[in-house]
């Protein structure tokens, strides 16, 4: 009897435990499958938590050198942040969008000139013979997806305008989010997870630092270097490549395309003093630029961040690629202290730790 007792409890402890496993992976399977559905606001969430990052760190400068409560540091940096760009929209708008409309047209004529010179070359054309009509109909399609990517902007700008909005209610009291945040957390957890947040956000907010250095110099140099060398629509061009070394290793990259291309319609010469005047800027800002701002900032070994990227873009296209950088910040901070530090009970110097 005491066997088959102990048995039937053996039989029912299993069952049990067979029931809540169950129960948790149907749990995490629903919330996968929500998460998915609402990847696109997750991104724009997290964007907004960026956004919000950057507005607090002007906010503690602001009030590092004034005498100024945090509202009223934070009106001041909103008042600087609407006057920024409102200048920038009133003096630099309407030239920039006049050439990137001009841009969109001129794009598929400077490829379709590359192609052509390219075919001129000896033997390009007897390979090319059997692959002509495919490459065409696979090229065609991509570079209009690429141009009207380019000209379609009411989307991102309200993208933009909501993330910028989103950001500035959570940088009013981002203690109360981080309380209702850590509020779903074990009690005897809080304080450290508490510590995880902050050091997340220090370490995001001198990544948004170093990002920012980097697409200004870039920007800059990039347009005044094309403006000298004649090439048209610099201005847009330089806008480009700041935009795109937002991210890291793969931005360049992409953002010295639409400059090549450019300056190849006007003549191959110029378009390799394009290439030369990118290869020399990208130069410096890597071995100069970014040396002399390393003290207190945050970068990710290169290895590492292309992967995250392309696994970015797998996983959520261009906002993927984008968003991928600052969210593998957060999460090495997250596991350096949590996982490396905490279980492991091993020593780390966390990122954005002691800047």
């Amino acid at each position: 009897m005491a066997d088959r007792e102990s048995a039937t409890n053996s039989i029912s402890h299993f069952t049990r435990r067979a029931l809540i496993v169950i129960g948790l992976v149907g749990l995490v399977s629903v919330l996968l499958y929500f998460a998915n559905q609402l990847l696109g606001v997750l991104l724009l969430v997290f964007a907004s938590v960026l956004v919000a990052v950057a507005i607090d760190g002007m906010v503690r400068l602001c009030r590092r050198y004034l005498p100024l409560s945090r509202p009223w540091a934070l009106v001041l940096v909103a008042i600087l942040i609407v006057l920024i760009l409102v200048g920038l929209g009133a003096l630099v708008g309407p030239p920039l969008m006049t050439q990137l409309s001009q841009l969109t047209q001129e794009l598929p004529q400077a490829f379709q000139q590359l192609v052509d010179m390219a075919r001129e070359l000896p033997g390009v054309e007897q390979a090319l013979g059997g692959v002509d009509e495919p490459a065409r109909s696979l090229a065609q399609p991509l570079l209009n997806r690429a141009t009207s990517a380019l000209s379609t902007t009411f989307d991102a700008i309200t993208s933009f305008l909501l993330v910028l909005l989103v950001g500035f209610y959570l940088v009013v009291d981002p203690a109360e989010y981080a309380r209702n945040l850590l509020m779903l957390c074990p009690p005897a957890r809080r304080a450290r997870l508490g510590q995880v947040l902050g050091m997340q956000g220090q370490a995001l907010r001198l990544w948004l630092i170093s990002r920012l250095i980097s697409m200004v110099f870039i920007g800059v140099l990039v347009a005044l270097g094309l403006a000298v060398m004649g090439v048209p629509m610099a201005g847009a061009l330089g806008l480009i490549a700041g935009l795109f070394t937002f991210i890291p290793y793969l931005g360049p990259i992409l953002g010295v395309i639409p400059t090549v291309l450019i300056a190849f319609l006007q003549s191959p010469q110029l378009g390799g003093y394009a290439v030369l005047l990118y290869l020399v800027i990208e130069t410096l800002e890597s071995n100069v630029v970014t040396p002399l701002a390393a003290k207190g900032m945050v970068r990710l070994p290169p290895a590492y961040t292309v992967v995250v990227q392309l696994a970015g873009g797998a996983v959520a296209g261009v906002a993927g690629v984008m968003l991928a950088t600052p969210l593998a910040v957060a999460v090495a901070v997250a596991v350096q202290m949590l996982y490396v530090e905490d279980l492991l009970g091993d020593e780390v110097e966390v990122l954005g730790q002691g800047k």
